[in-house]
């Protein structure tokens, strides 16, 4: 049987991530050392170059094409990837992809 859904309906039911990017989805469970991100596409999508705290994620189901500083990798379920904080990437998202991903708080 293949999963249609993105996400489980407890998963779907956490706070939205509010993504500024149309067919990318993605909602967020939040603590004091971090977030986790449950994302889905319905789409292709872009991310274009940005940066932010150190960020590690699996790829569930589909697959994505990241660039981290000049390096380019096609990532597909079951692979994992990891970016230190204030590294520049960019995705290439494919629909029907998904990921989970962990994003550290660095300290102030």
């Amino acid at each position: 049987m293949i999963d249609t859904e993105p996400f489980p309906d407890f998963i779907r039911g956490l706070t939205d991530a509010r993504l500024d990017f149309d067919g990318l989805h993605g909602w967020r469970l939040s603590g004091e050392q971090g977030v986790v991100m449950f994302m889905a596409a319905t789409k292709d999508v872009h991310v274009p170059t940005h940066h932010h705290d150190a960020q590690w994620g699996i790829v569930i189901a589909g697959e994505m094409e990241l660039t981290i500083n000049d390096e380019t990798r096609i990532y597909r379920a079951g692979e994992t990837h990891f970016i230190p904080a204030g590294v520049d990437h960019e995705a290439r998202i494919r629909a029907g992809w998904r990921g989970v991903y962990v994003f550290c708080k660095t300290e102030p």
